[in-house]
């Protein structure tokens, strides 16, 4: 239901300040953070660099063993970064130049999440409150001015998610068309875009359910089409198809793999030059018993990273503990609290070589926000509400986010012993715009009375403004800011 107060121009006017705010942080960011903070952004930038050489994808050489693979993984992102490399024309570093290029991803990302929710909602105030989430979420914020892959999958993953729900609301075949495309897309990009294909997938079938035989001619009814750019439409489409059946299908076929190890596809003297590959095959070794406690401590002087180097160690040490029962083993229950924990200080915190978690008690006014998050849908959420579109956005937040728990971070904790190894809240990143924008429609809608509405509002506008920069510049050490750091 429309509501009087904020008016359109106020609401225009609170949006112009929200994103003025949102860019010049980003730019701060981007000019003045070291580059060894980041995660893996040098690996990143280094790889952009490698692919701004040659006209399409290049070839694993000695020049790229440092980092990683270069072939059979999503290149989408470093493709297109590796373009860029040529306009800078600015008489700026290609760092930051690539990181300043990263920052529009940033602002479509909060364009297609605003989109999505205008969708379900015209309340000025819950638009309001997205957008401030959306803008004032720490790890989102400061990944948003690097060099980083995931900004690329994460608008990927929001254009799809938002021309499914369009599709779902206007029924016009160019809306899933583009829906599919962003997919492909995404899964060039990054891999852990998979599964949350595989979730839109599902839901599209249960909601086409009645309609199921009839879409394949709904879809070829907008590729027919010369108005809707068919022709062209049709073969992006079947180029994001080619080249997915190229980078997986070729992986699979040769490797057994979606997405094999570097030394699945090099020889590990190559592989080890790359650095997590020499962590790993480090504690592999001692894992499976064919290298001691005390020399596999010795090879991890090999690792040339401190970072990766300590936690090789860590991880050496924290196995030997696992495997004699000083550490008990977490069941699934307990396990998932702990994982939620871990993703909620690395969403409101920041995860890099350096980090800033934001554990208990910074994290209590978040929790709070949860709170009352909960409580609101547990009052307000009825499954069959506007078409289903919430409850299915639901699911593919809950079963995204399961996937990650269960399929990545508790068998490899099972393997390792290491409860948070590969735990990073950016990693859920590619569904917190469905749970941000159910968390502000229901939210908004926990009370009924103006003033109450306004109220709410107010706190978790609040909260998010003040946890995020202001928490951010308290914390931070010079090391942040020093190139090299000290």
């Amino acid at each position: 239901m429309e509501r009087d107060f904020p008016s359109a121009v106020q609401f225009k006017w609170a949006a112009a300040i929200l994103l003025a705010y949102f860019g010049l942080r980003l730019l701060f960011l981007a000019t003045s953070i070291s580059p060894f903070i980041p995660p893996d952004e040098t690996t990143h930038f280094g790889i952009c660099s490698i692919f701004s050489g040659y006209p399409f994808l290049p070839e694993n050489s000695a020049s790229t063993y440092q980092y990683g693979l270069v072939t059979n993984i999503p290149w989408l992102y470093y493709w297109i970064m590796g373009k860029l490399l040529a306009l800078n024309c600015f008489g700026v570093s290609d760092l930051i130049f690539l990181r300043l290029c990263n920052i529009p991803l940033a602002f479509a990302l909060v364009y297609y999440l605003w989109r999505t929710l205008c969708l379900l909602s015209q309340d000025r105030l819950t638009q309001i409150l997205l957008l401030v989430a959306a803008t004032n979420t720490m790890m989102l914020t400061f990944l948003s001015a690097f060099v980083s892959y995931d900004n690329l999958a994460n608008l990927l993953a929001a254009m799809s998610i938002y021309y499914l729900v369009a599709f779902f609301r206007r029924r016009t075949p160019a809306l899933l068309c583009a829906s599919l495309l962003c997919q492909q897309a995404g899964c060039l990009a990054k891999v852990t875009l998979l599964p949350l294909v595989l979730a839109l997938g599902v839901v599209l079938v249960l909601h086409e359910w009645k309609n199921l035989r009839a879409l394949p001619g709904f879809l070829l009814s907008c590729i027919r089409n010369p108005r809707a750019g068919g022709v062209a439409l049709a073969l992006a489409l079947l180029a994001g198809l080619a080249l997915n059946l190229q980078l997986y299908g070729g992986n699979y076929l040769h490797y057994r793999s979606l997405n094999p190890e570097m030394t699945d596809v090099l020889p590990l003297e190559a592989a080890m030059q790359y650095r997590l590959i020499a962590r790993n095959h480090v504690f592999e070794l001692y894992q499976t018993g064919k290298a001691s406690k005390q020399q596999a401590l010795e090879m991890t002087s090999q690792i040339g990273h401190p970072g990766d180097r300590a936690d090789a160690v860590f991880m050496i040490n924290n196995f030997e503990r696992f495997k004699s029962g000083e550490l008990p083993k977490l069941s699934l229950p307990q396990y998932a609290w702990l994982w939620t924990q871990r993703m909620a200080a690395g969403v409101f915190g920041v995860f890099g070589h350096l980090a800033l978690p934001a554990n208990w008690p910074q994290i209590a006014p978040i929790a709070l926000l949860a709170a009352l998050t909960l409580v609101a849908l547990l009052v307000r959420w009825r499954p069959r509400d506007d078409g289903w579109i919430p409850t299915q956005l639901m699911a593919i937040s809950a079963s995204y986010a399961l996937y990650f728990m269960y399929q990545i971070n508790y068998r490899g904790y099972l393997d390792s012993g290491a409860a948070f190894v590969a735990l990073q809240g950016r990693y859920i990143f590619p569904v917190i715009g469905p749970i941000y924008l159910l968390s502000s429609i229901y939210l908004m809608r926990l009370f009924q009375g103006k003033a109450a509405r306004l109220g709410v509002w107010m706190l978790a506008v609040g909260i998010f403004l003040v946890c995020d920069f202001p928490v951010f510049l308290a914390r931070i050490t010079p090391d942040w800011t020093s190139w090299p750091p000290n």
